[in-house]
């Protein structure tokens, strides 16, 4: 009976060590409007497929997911699981199931039942969590348009401040034009999110695509024509292949095989609008695709020659410059052969993202130091959504590194009138990268006759920028911020706002408007002369670092080079500290200054003296006259 009871325990020791404690390191939770009028902005359902989409994506065992409806009031459609066989085909079932209708878009309520919702599932430490809503509506929660602003108020403060703290990323999408673009836009910034305004419903599938690559990072191949390259090297190949509704795309092996659909070492997706096949050990040469979207497709690659890139920060403020550096990795080591990397060529595109268009910035070779490829790209003036690509081609090989994020304001400047003509100006950060406490922020003021006064603004305790400013009656005032900008990195960069109108008739209240307004400001020639620190729209500016450049900042690194390129950090390289002073005086400035403060001393000696003389005879005179 002992020697059984030890083989009892012997036997649960052994499962209990063959189990495998998996974790999930991605969370997905999915947000769906379920409003009535999401049957007319989503009639063929593509909501439903893009929900399944990124269940397919997901990998099984180590990312979790779960669907929530919102309307009148928030309700769990599939709750959260760990994504495997099981969880996806309850997903199937459930959103085939399930109507658009309510009749009220209740956004707030939604939010804090998630925030109370724990983490049920298994998730690993420092696991990332991506929520995706999708609405085609504002807040509605009554016929009281006060009781609906404070709801939205209360989600873009307090809802969106807890988001933010938790690490949430919450990405959102606009389904139609009637959304609420500001509370959307400025919740997702906050939580390094995105977010997007989709031109039809089938381009929500190519969001949920970005969103995904965001959330969990892959190296692609590139497709040439209908063409792609796989190399010994790959182990896994998962090709993402969009189509139209009722089309099968057809994959041709290099052998001149149609791939069989159902081999051991083939694993199939399919769904109305895309199909999803991935392929282990696939077979090297080159592989073609028919019956596909080849703008919208990609190859995802699991390889042990990879390519890697620095991590780019989810939000870029505008101005903002970013630091790109790709190595490439042989069995996770940095490959330093000279040699070799002589072979390879990496070019790098920046491609503006808008809808369902995309328009290419620029294209650009990328040059090497200390065995890595750098590049530098500055003077991004225009909000929005982006993708750098970086394409590495080494002649037997190639990889495609594709990287999302979003372009936004550093701050957001308010101007509120106050009593007694004062006016008060806030500038307040979009995103918790900025750091106030290193940031400076200035006040540009330019009045109706033409003169211009520039005043720092006190930094409040609250983490923003705030003055408060009189003006003069029968006047107007265009104001604007300007920001010298410090990222929590160490990124520095200057930002100008858009211009505010404040005019104010005689001893009324100051009338604030956005935007310049001709007819109460005059630009004067002041204005003129200061235009550097006038906000202006270019179009998006590149600058990529030169060969000169890079041969300099090699030269002032210490020792090598990391042997792994660090993809924590926050748009950070190996290059050195990029900080600089917000300001400093060369030896002509401190003269120049030096002679105007000398030639002002004595103008106004001079006038005091005169003035003391004149005064002087002026008493005299008197005196004579009583004498007389």
């Amino acid at each position: 009976m002992v020697v059984t009871i030890k083989n009892f325990f012997s036997l649960i020791v052994v499962l209990l060590l063959t189990v495998p404690n998996v974790k999930a390191d991605t969370q997905f939770r999915l947000i769906v409007d379920a409003s009535g009028s999401m049957l007319i902005s989503d009639p063929d359902k593509l909501t439903s497929e893009s929900l399944k989409l990124i269940s397919n994506l997901a990998p099984e065992e180590r990312a979790s997911l779960g669907v929530w409806l919102f309307g009148e009031r928030p309700r769990v459609l599939l709750p959260e699981a760990m994504v495997n066989p099981s969880t996806k085909q309850r997903l199937n079932n459930a959103v085939e199931d399930y109507v658009p209708g309510d009749l009220k878009t209740d956004l707030e309520s939604i939010i804090r039942m998630l925030l109370q919702t724990p983490d049920d599932v298994g998730l690993a430490p420092e696991f990332d969590r991506h929520w995706i809503l999708v609405t085609d509506g504002m807040v509605d929660v009554s016929l009281d348009e006060k009781v609906n602003e404070a709801s939205r108020q209360r989600i873009m403060t307090d809802l969106a401040s807890a988001l933010s703290e938790r690490g949430i990323h919450l990405h959102t999408v606009s389904m139609s034009n009637y959304t609420d673009k500001e509370l959307l836009q400025s919740v997702s910034t906050l939580t390094n999110a995105t977010h997007t305004e989709v031109a039809s419903p089938e381009a929500l599938l190519d969001t949920f695509d970005r969103i995904f690559s965001q959330a969990a990072p892959s190296e692609e191949v590139p497709f040439e024509d209908n063409h792609f390259f796989i190399d010994e090297a790959i182990e896994e190949a998962t090709l993402l292949v969009f189509h139209k509704e009722g089309l099968t795309p057809t994959i041709t092996q290099p052998s001149g095989q149609p791939l069989n659909m159902s081999a051991s070492n083939v694993s199939v997706a399919k769904a109305a609008h895309y199909t999803l096949v991935t392929i282990t050990k696939p077979k090297v040469g080159t592989w073609e695709v028919k019956d596909v979207d080849l703008e919208r497709s990609n190859v995802r690659v699991i390889t042990k020659l990879s390519a890697q890139a620095t991590k780019i920060a989810p939000v870029i403020f505008v101005n903002e410059p970013i630091y790109s550096t790709v190595g490439l990795f042989q069995d996770r080591e940095l490959i330093k052969d000279t040699e070799f990397l002589d072979l390879i060529d990496v070019t790098q595109r920046l491609n503006l993202l808008s809808g369902e268009s995309e328009t290419e910035l620029f294209k650009q070779s990328v040059g090497i130091a200390n065995s890595q490829f750098k590049n530098k790209v500055d003077k991004l003036t225009d909000t929005g959504n982006y993708e750098l690509i970086s394409e590495v081609d080494g002649k037997t090989f190639v990889r495609k590194l594709s990287q999302f994020f979003s372009v936004v304001d550093p701050i957001k400047v308010t101007a509120q009138s106050q009593d007694g003509g004062l006016v008060m100006i806030s500038a307040k950060p979009t995103n918790m990268r900025l750091n106030s406490l290193r940031s400076n922020a200035r006040l540009i003021m330019t009045f109706k006759d033409g003169s211009e006064e520039q005043v720092e603004m006190p930094l409040l305790g609250e983490g923003y920028w705030q003055k408060i400013f009189p003006v003069p009656p029968n006047d107007a005032v265009t104001a604007y911020v300007r920001l010298i900008g410090i990222t929590r990195t160490g990124v520095r960069f200057e930002y100008s706002s858009d211009v505010w109108t404040l005019s104010r008739q005689g001893a009324e209240r100051v009338q604030v408007q956005q935007g310049r307004d001709s007819s109460l400001v005059a630009l004067s020639s002041a204005a003129a002369v200061n235009r550097d620190l006038m906000p202006v729209v270019v179009t998006p500016q590149i600058s990529v670092v030169t060969e000169e450049e890079i041969e300099e900042q090699a030269e002032s690194e210490a020792a090598a080079a990391p042997e792994k390129i660090n993809t924590e950090d926050d748009n950070q390289t190996d290059v050195d500290t990029l900080v600089t002073d917000e300001a400093t005086l060369d030896k002509t400035d401190w003269l120049f200054y030096a002679v105007l403060n000398g030639a002002g001393l004595l103008i106004v000696g001079g006038g005091y003296f005169i003035f003391h003389r004149i005064r002087k005879k002026r008493k005299q005179q008197e005196i004579n006259d009583s004498d007389v």
